[in-house]
C-alpha cells in the first residue's frame, strides 16, 4: 500500500501537530511500502525523515507550490488528510479520505464552510482524543467511522536527570523550586492556564517560581499581569527553544502544571511524566485523558484557585518519580493503533 498524507506541517515543523504527524508518519510505515507527506507550511530544517518516506519539502514555499504539488502526487492508494482545513484538497484527490482531528479546530464549526460538508465524505475520523471526537460529532452530525489514537511518547528520549547549571543561572533558579508550563504564548488562545498559575503565585511559599517555556505575542502582557499580581519576580519567561532542549527544561522543574481549558490532549503532559516530574492538568479538557482521569497526575478545575495551589503544595512535596502506566503511550501501542486503523478504514483508493 501507498498512502499520501497532506500535512499542514511535520518535518521541519514546531508545535503539537507537527509532532504527532511525524509519528503517525513514522507509524504509517510499518502497515504501507511507501508514504508520501506534502506539507502546507515548514519553519525549521528537516530532521530524521524515514528512508521510505518521501517528504516533499518544495510543497512548503507557497500556495502554488502547494497545489503543484498536490497535481504530481500520483499512485496512492489511501490519501490521509492530516487538519479539517486542508479537507477540500484532500478531497480533489481522493473520493474517501480518512481524516485526522486534534482539538480546538474541530470542537466548533470551521472556518473554512468548504470544509463543513466535505467532512461528510471522509472514510473515517481519527481523532487524538474522545473530547475531540465528541465535541465534533456534536455540531457536524457526523455518523461514520471514529477511532481514538492519542499521542505517542518516547520515553527512553526523556528519563531523570541533573539540571544544567547553566540553565539554572540563566533562568535564576538556584534555590528554588519551580512550577513549568511548556506552551505557546498565542494572544488569540489563552486557554493553557498561565494566568491561574501567575495569579495563584503570591500564596505559594516564596521560593516557588514558574517558568513558561515558549515564545508567542502574549509574553508582554503575561509579564504585566504578574507585575500586577506582585509576581514580577517570580516569573521566568524562556522564549522560543529548540525541541531537543525540552528535556533539560522538564529537569529543571518540580511540577509541571497547565490548568487548561483548550487542551485537545496535551503531549507535554507525557513528555514531563517521562522526565519524572509530578503533574497538574485540568479535568475539564483532553488533559484529563492524557493523565487517565487522574492515574498518571491531578486534576484540577482551572476556575479553582484554591483546588490549584492545594494540587501544587502537594506535588511539590511528592518529589520526582515516572509513574507505572505511562507505557500506555508507547510508540509500540501508537503503532498498533494506527496499524488497526488502516486495517479498519483504510481500503484502497488508487489515485491514478
Amino acid at each position: 500500500m501507498n498512502i499520501l498524507l497532506l500535512a499542514p506541517d511535520a518535518y521541519g515543523g514546531h508545535g503539537g501537530i507537527a509532532l504527532y504527524l511525524r509519528e503517525l508518519t513514522l507509524a504509517l510505515t510499518r502497515v504501507a511500502e511507501h508514504v508520501t507527506v506534502i506539507p502546507r507550511v515548514m519553519q525549521t530544517e528537516i530532521h530524521d525523515v524515514p528512508p521510505s518516506v518521501t517528504f516533499v519539502a518544495d510543497a512548503a514555499r507557497g500556495p502554488v507550490a502547494y497545489l503543484n504539488a498536490l497535481r504530481r502526487a500520483r499512485g496512492a492508494d489511501l490519501v490521509i488528510c492530516g487538519h479539517v482545513n486542508l479537507l477540500p484538497f484532500a478531497c480533489m484527490l481522493a473520493r474517501r479520505p480518512l481524516l485526522v482531528v486534534y482539538g480546538i479546530e474541530v470542537w466548533q464549526p470551521p472556518a473554512r464552510k468548504l470544509s463543513r460538508p466535505l467532512l461528510h465524505r471522509t472514510r473515517a475520523v481519527v481523532s487524538i482524543s474522545a473530547i475531540t471526537r465528541d465535541r465534533m460529532l456534536a455540531w457536524s452530525g457526523y455518523r461514520g467511522p471514529t477511532f481514538i489514537v492519542p499521542n505517542s511518547i518516547h520515553a527512553d528520549e526523556y528519563g531523570m536527570r541533573a539540571k544544567r547549571p547553566e540553565l539554572v543561572a540563566k533562568y535564576g533558579l538556584a534555590g528554588k523550586r519551580v512550577i513549568l508550563t511548556v506552551g505557546r504564548l498565542d494572544a488569540r488562545e489563552r486557554m493553557k492556564g498561565f494566568d491561574e498559575i501567575i495569579r495563584m503565585l503570591p500564596s505559594l511559599p516564596d521560593d516557588v517560581v514558574y517558568l513558561i517555556a515558549g515564545g508567542g505575542d502574549d509574553a508582554p502582557r503575561l509579564q504585566r499581569l504578574a507585575m500586577d499580581a506582585g509576581a514580577g519576580d517570580r516569573v521566568r519567561f524562556t522564549g522560543l527553544f529548540d525541541d531537543r532542549e525540552k528535556p533539560d527544561l522538564y529537569a529543571l522543574a518540580d511540577v509541571y502544571a497547565m490548568p487548561s481549558r483548550g487542551e485537545g490532549f496535551g503531549f507535554v503532559f507525557l513528555e514531563a511524566l517521562a522526565s519524572g516530574v509530578p503533574v497538574i492538568g485540568s479535568r475539564i479538557d483532553g488533559g484529563r485523558e492524557a493523565l487517565r482521569d487522574g492515574q498518571l497526575g491531578m486534576l484540577v478545575d482551572p476556575d479553582d484557585p484554591g483546588e490549584l495551589r492545594d494540587a501544587i503544595v502537594e506535588s511539590l512535596a511528592r518529589g520526582k518519580q515516572i509513574p507505572e502506566g505511562l507505557d500506555y503511550f508507547s510508540f509500540e501501542n501508537f503503532a498498533e493503533r494506527v496499524s488497526r486503523v488502516i486495517r479498519s478504514a483504510g481500503g484502497i483508493e488508487r489515485i491514478s
